[in-house]
């Protein structure tokens, strides 16, 4: 088994090789499952970074972030966003799911930093 532990703000998580993503191991609404998709696929990108950045913000009450600025992201990867951020404003998301968004962003954007 191993242990990782990041920038002492995570608490230890332990990693399973055979472990299924996050996305898979919870029931997440496809609107999460497919920015999720798009962010892993897309890499270190403009986009996949202000993609990121909504949801964060859209989960967590101290991080602000511009929802108009996904005018600049391309048609579908907007409607996927405003599926999204629809799904999130009904309180469709239970906290454990918004746990688990937030906990995927947070680790998305710590790893950016090394990029």
């Amino acid at each position: 088994m191993l242990t990782l532990r990041v920038c002492c703000t995570l608490e230890v998580f332990d990693i399973l090789p055979d472990t299924l993503p996050m996305r898979d191991q919870m029931n997440m609404p496809d609107s999460v499952v497919a920015l999720m998709n798009y962010v892993d696929g897309a890499g270190w990108t403009e986009h996949a970074e202000l993609v990121v950045q909504i949801m964060m913000s859209s989960v967590h009450p101290d991080i602000e972030s511009s929802v108009a600025a996904a005018a600049f992201l391309p048609y579908g990867l907007r409607m996927s966003v405003v599926h999204f951020l629809s799904e999130i404003l009904t309180g469709d998301f239970s906290d454990e799911q918004r746990h688990a968004i937030f906990s995927w962003t947070q680790g998305w954007a710590l790893a950016s930093l090394d990029q």
